[in-house]
């Protein structure tokens, strides 16, 4: 399992690198991903999300820190980034294929 801080699928991260990480995860890592945030953040991540066509390969919410499994956020993670750019996105596949 992925799991993403929710935080870095709005910005000032890129939307489109966000779903091309949880696309990357299911096809190629076999992994779902689900997004890590407080239950009472959780409409506007779904509404932001499929709005811009990256809810794709989300399969669920969870509450922070309560899953195991590959984490990506800004604090306490495997993959350690402030935001989801150009700049990390290189990484974050490496990263992930090593994880996995």
């Amino acid at each position: 399992m992925v799991i993403i801080d929710a935080e870095l699928s709005a910005p000032p991260s890129e939307v489109c690198l966000f779903r091309d990480i949880t696309l990357y995860s299911n096809f190629f890592l076999n992994k779902e991903t689900v997004l890590e945030c407080p239950k009472e953040e959780r409409d506007y991540y779904y509404k932001w999300l499929k709005n811009m066509s990256a809810w794709d390969y989300v399969i669920d919410f969870v509450n922070p820190k309560t899953e195991i499994g590959i984490t990506i956020r800004p604090s306490e993670a495997n993959i350690l980034i402030d935001k989801i750019d150009y700049g990390n996105f290189n990484l974050v596949i490496h990263k992930l294929q090593t994880l996995t």
